[in-house]
């Protein structure tokens, strides 16, 4: 059966809500100007799947948003953006999950999130069924996804396997526990992208090589993992790793730029390019967003992308 999309992106769908920059919180009913508010459909999922459309993927939404305000603009920016919206769930009752974010000088950022739809969905099985039939499934935010995940989690990506979909696999701000959640996860896990972060507090070590080996190890065919302002580090399987570096760019915000590198890894991988490529894919995704504010932030087309990760100059990494 041909596949109906390039990708099924599932999971967590987020309203940010990003303000810059912020300074202070003003005490009492005090004000502060700032430059600009944005909102933004992020998430795991949702910070994936509007890259992956923006790169030109026939890419499918798959979670659940709420039944208020929130809900409408999340879908109407997902169809503006030429998603497949027709799997989300709009869950009654629950508000849409979202995020305000102020976003400091340096870049850097408190998160203040109220938990919604996101943390209460769990994939239908007509649904699963359909999101299977995309070339690549996608599966951000274990951990967050507190009806999904375990044995829900399995076996959307177990079928996926099955499916002959090639499988993603992120997560979001990762801690010890997490592990447990990963690890029955990564047999059915072609590529498992987290950051060194995410890796270092399951796993005890920041150093990459050690941390792919230890996912490998565990069943996953290969890791890309992003290092922030050093590039990322892939690992495969069968032996082959390598490091790409960041680009230097003027970053504003780096809200989203994890997500945007899995959306260009995955735009790469759809193309059936090879590995090198989907990772410079994503780093020159990941850098473009950090130019703006919030998730998908500046990023215009696949040819734009690629004519950056052709053109941009390349920082000197700090780690040695």
């Amino acid at each position: 059966m041909a596949n109906t999309h390039d990708v099924s992106v599932c999971g967590t769908y987020i309203l940010d809500i990003l303000g810059v920059p912020v300074t202070e919180i003003p005490p009492g009913g005090g004000r502060l100007l700032i430059e600009e508010i944005r909102l933004a459909v992020a998430g795991t999922a949702g910070g994936t799947v509007v890259p992956c459309a923006r790169l030109g993927l026939k890419a499918l939404a798959v979670g659940a948003v709420g039944s208020d305000e929130k809900a409408d603009w999340m879908l109407n920016t997902l169809e503006r953006e030429g998603i497949d919206i027709s799997l989300m769930e709009q869950m009654a009752g629950s508000p849409t999950s979202a995020t305000i974010l102020p976003i400091r000088p340096d870049g850097s950022r408190p998160v203040m999130h109220a938990r919604g739809a996101s943390a209460r969905w769990r994939i239908a099985p007509e649904t699963q069924v359909a999101a299977c039939r995309s070339k690549i499934l996608h599966l951000g935010g274990v951990g967050s996804l507190l009806a999904m995940d375990g044995a829900p989690s399995v076996a959307l990506l177990r079928d996926a396997k099955a499916a002959g979909c090639t499988t993603t696999l992120d997560l979001i701000q990762a801690r010890g526990e997490t592990l447990a959640l990963v690890e029955p996860l990564l047999p059915y896990v072609d590529f498992f992208m987290p950051s060194i972060d995410e890796t270092s507090a399951m796993v005890g070590t920041d150093d990459p090589a050690a941390c792919a080996r230890f996912f490998i190890e565990r069943g996953a065919g290969a890791c890309a993992i992003s290092l922030g302002a050093d590039g990322s580090f892939v690992m495969t399987r069968d032996g082959r790793q390598f490091t790409v570096p960041a680009f230097e760019v003027a970053v504003r915000d780096t809200s989203g730029c994890g997500d945007s590198y899995t959306g260009g890894f995955i735009a790469g991988l759809a193309r059936d390019w090879d590995l090198l490529d989907c990772a410079k894919l994503a780093t020159a995704t990941a850098a473009i967003v950090a130019t703006g504010l919030g998730s998908g932030a500046n990023l215009v087309s696949f040819d734009e992308t690629v004519k950056a990760m052709n053109s941009l100059p390349v920082r000197k990494p700090a780690r040695v």
